[in-house]
């Protein structure tokens, strides 16, 4: 493998993992099948809810164990599949959310200029929901993955729209870059459970779906419902960002235990991946993998190819994507506040007093939030 290949491939995935420890051999089962035949040059994993919350907030080697056992599974299927062990180019995580990356073990010398950055979207800015940014070349192509995890519920669309404002203003690089990228072939994925629904309101009780093994056209009427297309439509979220045409079932909420769909929450697309339109960047294929049952959310992978070294000159070769919105003043003096109310409220939580001291504390931080005028 070399950065002279005309062509780089990526595999993309994103998973709630609900908290839970995932667990290998089911893991690599389920992702196996889904990889392409050419092995990709890297794999981008975005994770949500990948721990409990007090191992999150404190992060470090509280939630080393769920980050490797996701990476053994990872790793098994990429050798069941290509005889290759790939290796972990890195992770970042803020709180619940977190990036992983894999590198094909060949192409190291492809890869350069790695970059992190990480905003908080919960309370407080806190990290009980939040967005993780990774920035490399390979093949000299500038890549820039977002992993998120924005508000839940069926009625807080416009919430998750204000989530996508707060992550373009403050989820900022250390050379005070923002996400979109800078050169015309640069490359830009937003992927996560971005939690938009397709309703305003619970379901009523009683409400029957179809069993998830009925494919995606028993969902076409519900797939008009999707707020996420409603308001990309409208211009209110994920501005200037395309995604590949949607022929999978609902990702969420299911049973673990039967495997079906939860009564309590409309099935929805919360789990996506969209992209910025390119002419070096096509989506060879976008789904689900409805065969894993590790969490209440379906992951949801993209196999993408860029080529490398080419001109751009159709229509869009010489686009430069401006972000809807400048850089938030303050950002990183407010991710520095928010970092040390994650350790407090993780400490906190460990020791068994959740109750009446994290509210105490998420008071105090907000009072010093405004008393700076961040």
């Amino acid at each position: 493998m070399s950065s002279r290949s005309p062509q780089l491939t990526l595999y993309l995935l994103t998973l709630n993992c609900a908290r839970l420890l995932q667990q290998p051999p089911l893991l690599s089962r389920s992702l196996a099948p889904t990889l392409p035949t050419t092995p990709p040059t890297l794999l981008l994993v975005s994770l949500q809810e990948l721990a409990p919350l007090s191992l999150s907030f404190l992060g470090g080697t509280y939630i080393t164990p769920y980050i490797a056992s996701f990476a053994e599974g990872i790793v098994a299927a990429t050798s069941s599949i290509y005889g290759l062990s790939y290796e972990l180019l890195g992770f970042y995580n803020v709180g619940l959310t977190g990036v992983v990356a894999f590198l094909h073990p060949l192409a190291a010398e492809d890869v350069d200029g790695v970059q992190w950055a990480g905003v908080g979207l919960g309370v407080g800015g806190m990290g009980n929901k939040g967005a993780v940014a990774l920035r490399l070349r390979a093949g000299g192509v500038e890549v820039t993955v977002v992993g998120a995890h924005w508000a839940p519920d069926e009625w807080q669309a416009e919430r998750r729209d204000q989530d996508w404002k707060y992550l373009v203003q403050n989820l900022v690089f250390d050379d005070g870059r923002q996400i979109y990228p800078k050169d015309r072939n640069g490359c830009l994925f937003v992927m996560g459970d971005l939690n938009y629904r397709t309703s305003d309101t619970r379901p009523p009780t009683g409400c029957e779906f179809p069993t998830p093994q009925a494919g995606f056209e028993a969902w076409s009427e519900r797939w008009e419902l999707d707020q996420l297309g409603k308001r990309r439509r409208e211009r209110k979220t994920l501005h200037h960002l395309q995604e590949a045409e949607v022929e999978f079932p609902p990702t969420y909420k299911f049973e673990m235990e039967h495997g079906g769909y939860s009564k309590r929450r409309w099935p929805s697309w919360t789990d996506r991946i969209l992209f910025l339109p390119s002419p070096v960047v096509s989506v060879a294929r976008y789904d689900s993998i409805q065969a894993y049952n590790g969490s209440d959310h379906k992951p949801v992978y993209a196999v993408v190819e860029i080529e490398v070294g080419g001109e751009g000159e159709g229509q869009h070769g010489k686009r430069e994507w401006k972000a809807p919105w400048e850089v938030s003043e303050g950002w990183s003096r407010r991710r520095g506040l928010a970092r040390q109310g994650e350790m407090v409220v993780g400490t906190l939580w460990m020791a068994g007093l959740p109750g009446v001291v994290f509210t105490v504390v998420l008071v105090i931080l907000g009072i010093v939030w405004a008393s700076k005028g961040l």
